[in-house]
């Protein structure tokens, strides 16, 4: 089954970014390693040309070295507050073709709904940016549970539909990031949590990594990022048997947070955080089970 997904989905696509092409490959390698994960895998296979194919740069807001560093320096993140130009066009276009394969995959209605209200400015673009970026994300969530739509699945089809633009951003914002000291445990570009973290190389430094913008920063091994907790009684980590030393989730007893951790040696590529946080999902299944979350 796996191999039929994966050859039927691979042999389809067309040229693509050395990145991209790294991630479909991994990809392919983990619906053969990992069975239960081949309708995933083949889902995240057909939307990750289409994200990066024909990508907009947006151009950044325009902050000064001393704007950055006074907001970074009071926590605030660089995008907050400062407005975004987001190509309508080509939004639209990503968030079309994600919905529409979402429902050639499970073909519930769901994904089409979602595709239909923003077709018909139900969900409005604009407001959903705008809300996601100043830190309120429920926002988003009550427009669509107000429109009768699944949550869930607006909130990944529009993560999914910002992902390369907001990610394109944070690369260009690189130099401002250096402004000042960031110890948040949220993204300090977009202000969102993180999707997962990495130990890089021989000294195994953590860097948290942002589920919105792909964005990453320095964080202590031994602190919480949701409650800031550097108790070391009560910090720990899960994981399965035999993975101890590639993937395991950090995990806090004060506020029940989590965090997935994998080793890595260098920085994992946007596309890439991708994969492997579809390649992790048995942590968010085991952490679930034991009352953490990863959304504080």
């Amino acid at each position: 089954m796996a191999n039929r997904l994966v050859a039927r989905l691979f042999g389809s696509i067309g040229p693509v970014s050395a990145e991209v092409g790294e991630a479909l490959a991994e990809l392919g390698k983990l619906a053969k390693e990992s069975p239960e994960l081949a309708g995933p895998a083949a889902l995240l296979a057909e939307i990750l040309p289409g994200l990066y194919q024909d990508l907009n740069h947006e151009a950044p807001p325009e902050i000064s070295g001393e704007q950055a560093a006074a907001k970074l320096a009071g926590g605030m993140p660089l995008l907050r507050g400062e407005q975004i130009a987001i190509n309508a066009k080509s939004f639209r276009k990503r968030w079309f073709e994600i919905c529409a394969a979402m429902e050639r995959g499970h073909k519930s209605g769901a994904a089409k709904r979602i595709a239909d209200s923003l077709r018909r400015e139900q969900l409005n673009a604009e407001e959903m940016i705008r809300e996601l970026l100043a830190g309120r994300p429920e926002s988003v969530h009550l427009q669509a549970n107000n429109l009768d739509l699944d949550v869930e699945t607006v909130a990944s089809v529009l993560r999914l539909t910002l992902f390369p633009v907001l990610s394109s951003l944070c690369n260009v914002l690189s130099p401002l990031q250096q402004a000042a000291r960031w110890e948040q445990g949220y993204c300090r570009v977009c202000g969102s949590w993180p999707l997962l973290g990495e130990f890089r190389g021989l000294e195994q430094l953590r860097f948290l990594r942002c589920a919105l913008c792909a964005g990453e920063w320095e964080f202590p091994r031994l602190r919480c990022p949701f409650c800031g907790t550097r108790d070391h009684q009560l910090l720990g980590y899960l994981h399965v048997e035999g993975e101890e030393t590639k993937y395991r989730a950090a995990t806090c007893e004060h506020c029940h947070g989590y965090v997935k951790i994998l080793s890595t040696l260098t920085p994992l590529s946007p596309p890439q955080l991708l994969v492997a946080d579809l390649a992790t999902t048995h942590l968010d299944l085991v952490a679930a089970e034991r009352g953490y979350t990863n959304q504080p």
